[in-house]
């Protein structure tokens, strides 16, 4: 996808009620720089549409995590799964890693950065990780966790769905890296502001 065909298409886009609909085919393609010339192009005030794989995996918390679902998206107001476009170079950005789970009200919030990681403790485990991965040997879920949140943010409902894990397996295993004190746990919204890096 060229910077060109971005710039056109932003150009042929008329939105409805400030609401724009970004087709798979341009989702999937466009990099971090070009998910900016869309941000940039169009109001502050723009909102789109998620992705239709991003709605299934929400439909799974719905059924998974229902008081999540609704911490989220259940608003008299506002229809599920609409979002403000400065999240779009957000979820491009270090690889699709979708709508970021990280402003939570009426629960515990379980998102993660690399700095989230401890840094003498986390290192050790992260790396031989990392190398049972290689070798192509099992790993436990702590392990795997500490690999995923090593390489880029994600949260434990992302990191469930991904890997096929069930959600209390998932929140196991970060209550164990906690124990090791190989990882911090922000709970609050209002601390994890820093961590999204847009």
């Amino acid at each position: 996808m060229t910077d060109s065909k971005i710039n056109k298409w932003c150009q042929l886009q008329v939105l409805s009620e400030q609401i724009l609909n970004i087709p798979k085919e341009i989702f999937d393609d466009i990099t971090y720089d070009q998910a900016n010339i869309i941000l940039n192009y169009f109001p502050k005030s723009t909102l789109f549409k998620l992705p239709e794989s991003e709605i299934k995996f929400f439909e799974w918390v719905k059924v998974n995590d229902a008081p999540v679902w609704e911490d989220l998206w259940n608003d008299e107001i506002n229809e599920p799964y609409i979002v403000s476009l400065i999240f779009l170079p957000l979820m491009i950005k270090n690889g699709y890693r979708g709508y970021p789970i990280c402003d939570l009200l009426n629960n515990d919030n379980y998102y993660f950065s690399p700095q989230h990681l401890s840094e003498n403790e986390s290192e050790i485990f992260t790396e031989s990780s990392k190398t049972r991965f290689l070798n192509k040997e099992s790993l436990t879920v702590p392990q795997l966790l500490a690999i995923e949140i090593s390489m880029n943010p994600i949260d434990v409902w992302h990191f469930a769905y991904k890997h096929k894990i069930e959600l209390v397996e998932a929140k196991k295993g970060i209550q164990a890296l906690v124990n090791d004190e190989i990882l911090v746990h922000l709970k609050e919204a209002e601390y994890l502001a820093t961590f999204i890096d847009f």
